[in-house]
C-alpha cells in the first residue's frame, strides 16, 4: 500500500467535518440517492467555488480573496461531491497543479462517511474520467481504490442501495433523527446516531442515552461512545445538569465527563450516592474518594438504603468543612 493510499484510506475512516447546509426537500440525485439534485446554476456555482480554490492553492489568488476562496472550499458539504470530482479531474490534467491532493483528501473524508452504495459506484466511475497521462495518476488511482474498498465493505455488511427519496441524515431535522433512530436497525441506525451526536441541544443527548441502553451490543457501544463525545463538547453547567438526568446512561456519561474534566461537582456526586442505579452510585463514590485524598466514608457497593444515607451525610459534613455548600 502506497503512502498516498494509506493516508486516503485513513481519511475515509474519519467522520466528515465539513459544514452542511440544511435545505428544503428536493429530488434525489439520479446517480446518488443520498444527495439532492442541484440546478444547473447551483452546479455552476460549485464549479466556480472549486476553481477559485485551485487558483488560491497554486498562488494565483491571494489576500482576502484567496482567504475567502479557501474558506468557501472548506465549507463545501456532501452535495458538492459531483462538483469536487469534476474539479479533481480538471486539476489532474494540469500537471503542476497541487490542489489534486487536497481535493482528493476532502473527497476521501466525504465518501468515507457515506452509506450510499450507489454514490460510491458513481464516484469510482467518475474519478479520473477524461484525465490523460498525469503526474497525479497515483493519487487518482489510490482514491478510486479507496472508494471501491469502502463500497465492498458496505456490500459485505449487507448495506443495500438507498431507496430514491430516502432523506440522508445530514438533511434531517433533529426531531426527525431522534424519531427515526428508534425505528431503524443496522447500518442506517448507526448512521443516524452519528449524525444525531453532532447536533446541539437536549434531544440528541436524550436519544443517545436511550440508544445506549439498547439490547444490541454494537448499537449500545456506539451510542455510549457518541454520548461521551457529545457531553465532552458541552459547557460545565450542561454536564452538571445531566448528572440528574432521568436516563441512567446519561447520568453515567455525565459523571465520567465530569471526572475527566475535573469539574467541581462533588456535591452532585454526594447526591448520586443515593442513585437508584448501582453503577452510578459506585462511580460517584470512587470520584469522591479520589477527590478526598484518602478519606472514604463509603458506602459499600452492597450497602443498604440506610447505610447509603449515613455515608452521604458524612460526605456532606466533610464537603462543608472543605468550603462546599
Amino acid at each position: 500500500m502506497t503512502g498516498t493510499l494509506l493516508s486516503l484510506t485513513l481519511a475515509m475512516l474519519l467522520a466528515d467535518g465539513e459544514t452542511r447546509i440544511e435545505s428544503t426537500p428536493r429530488k434525489p440525485h439520479p446517480f446518488a440517492p443520498s444527495l439532492p439534485e442541484l440546478t444547473e446554476d447551483e452546479e455552476k456555482g460549485l464549479d466556480e467555488t472549486i476553481d477559485r480554490f485551485m487558483q488560491y492553492d497554486i498562488g494565483r489568488l491571494r489576500g482576502q480573496a484567496g482567504l475567502k476562496a479557501r474558506q468557501d472550499f472548506e465549507r463545501l458539504g456532501p452535495e458538492a461531491i459531483p462538483a469536487l470530482i469534476r474539479g479533481l479531474n480538471r486539476a489532474a490534467n494540469i500537471n503542476d497543479s497541487c490542489p489534486v491532493t487536497v481535493i482528493a483528501r476532502k473527497l476521501g473524508r466525504m465518501l468515507g462517511s457515506t452509506q450510499d452504495v450507489k454514490l460510491l459506484q458513481y464516484a469510482r466511475d467518475e474519478i479520473g474520467s477524461g484525465v490523460g497521462p498525469t503526474v497525479h495518476g497515483a493519487v487518482i488511482q489510490d482514491l478510486r481504490l479507496g472508494v471501491a474498498l469502502r463500497r465492498n465493505v458496505l456490500v459485505r455488511a449487507g448495506v443495500k442501495e438507498m431507496t430514491p427519496g430516502t432523506k440522508p441524515p445530514h438533511l434531517m431535522t433533529t426531531d426527525e433523527l431522534a424519531t427515526a433512530v428508534g425505528s431503524q436497525r443496522g447500518p442506517r441506525q448507526k448512521q443516524l446516531l452519528i449524525e444525531l451526536a453532532r447536533r446541539p441541544g437536549d434531544d440528541p443527548i436524550s436519544a443517545l442515552g436511550t440508544a445506549a441502553a439498547s439490547y444490541e451490543r454494537d448499537v449500545q457501544q456506539l451510542a455510549r461512545t457518541l454520548l461521551l463525545q457529545n457531553l465532552m463538547r458541552q459547557q460545565a453547567p450542561v454536564v452538571k445538569q445531566k448528572l440528574k438526568d432521568d436516563r441512567v446512561e446519561v447520568r453515567l456519561a455525565a459523571a465520567r465527563v465530569a471526572i475527566s474534566r475535573n469539574l467541581p461537582v462533588a456535591g452532585d456526586f454526594i447526591d448520586q450516592l443515593n442513585d437508584e442505579d448501582d453503577n452510578v452510585r459506585e462511580l460517584a463514590h470512587q470520584a469522591l474518594v479520589r477527590g478526598a485524598q484518602g478519606y472514604d466514608f463509603g458506602p459499600r457497593k452492597s450497602a443498604s438504603k440506610e447505610e447509603r444515607e449515613t455515608a452521604a451525610a458524612k460526605w456532606r459534613a466533610w464537603y462543608t468543612r472543605q468550603g462546599g455548600r
